[in-house]
């Protein structure tokens, strides 16, 4: 492995990092908010529909339904109070892995020429 490769992957090891934290983090909110439905005997499952998730993602307005119940009702306003949040945290981790590449294999290639 170059000198050029081996900054690039260690560029990106930062923004890889934080990004992956910031989806253990939504993970948890996640269990958090299951909990919340199950509490009243409601379930709100996200991997099982695609739409539910688009609707978190791009249409936060029709993520709550009219027709949830009390739980789920809770829990996707919980969901919804940290949405900004994860996806800021989410750009920035790709921003970070995007100048962490790039930083890192001129780095790598700089020191790799010096030597």
């Amino acid at each position: 492995m170059s000198a050029g490769e081996l900054g690039f992957f260690i560029g990106v090891v930062p923004g890889a990092a934080y990004t992956l934290w910031n989806l253990i983090r939504a993970q948890h909110a996640l269990e958090d908010a299951r909990r919340t439905a199950r509490a009243h005997g409601e379930t709100l499952d996200m991997a099982s529909s695609p739409w539910l998730r688009f609707y978190y993602l791009f249409k936060p307005a029709q993520f709550v339904c009219p027709q949830d119940g009390e739980g789920v009702r809770q829990a996707k306003m919980r969901l919804l109070a940290i949405r900004k949040s994860f996806i800021g945290r989410h750009a920035l981790g790709d921003l970070l892995i995007a100048i962490g590449e790039f930083l890192g294999f001129a780095i790598g290639l700089g020191v790799g020429s010096g030597s």
